[in-house]
């Protein structure tokens, strides 16, 4: 998530009941901290990496889904 405002994070909060994942992008890629910030400071990020790291991320997620 990147840009302004909250709507992300209360649409996280719908997602996280229905065992969605979060991955929100770190300040030191974001353009603009506001949004991401939101899902940080609510507690929902399930993770928190910089932009470059976000697909390799994903991959690395998806992979270990259903996995102990």
């Amino acid at each position: 998530m990147t840009g302004m405002g909250n709507d992300g994070t209360k649409g996280m909060k719908e997602l996280k009941a229905l065992e969605g994942f979060a991955i929100a992008e770190a300040e030191g890629t974001c353009v603009v901290y506001g949004m991401p910030r939101s899902l940080v400071d609510a507690g929902l990020a399930d993770r928190v990496v910089p932009l470059g790291e976000i697909g390799r991320t994903i991959v690395e997620c998806v992979m270990r889904r259903g996995k102990p």
